[in-house]
């Protein structure tokens, strides 16, 4: 793959990860846990059938590690900062509106 495809394949999994968190989030009318904006994100990576996505074992890599392989390549990545930042942003949003 070369950079103008990997860079094209980025921002498509960039837009498509973005539009499935909000539409999804737009169908949930209450406050979010951990847990359910564990799901929307891995929901959001699954529709990029390039990927296999994952969660980690939790004792291998702790609570809220996300395991995704494209073609040859695994990334791991902590995923704490966005829940934290997704479950907060939507429940300061679902409060304000109430």
């Amino acid at each position: 793959m070369d950079e103008e495809q990997l860079e094209a394949f980025k921002e498509e999994l960039t837009k498509t990860f973005f539009y499935s968190i909000l539409s999804d989030l737009s169908e949930i009318g209450e406050t979010l846990s951990d847990f359910e904006v564990k799901l929307l994100i891995k929901k959001a990576l699954a529709h990029s059938p390039d990927l296999q996505v994952e969660w980690g074992e939790v004792d291998r890599f702790g609570n809220n590690t996300l395991l995704v392989k494209y073609e040859s390549n695994l990334l791991v990545i902590e995923v704490s900062p966005l829940i934290n930042t997704i479950r907060i942003l939507w429940n300061e949003y679902k409060s304000r509106e109430s």
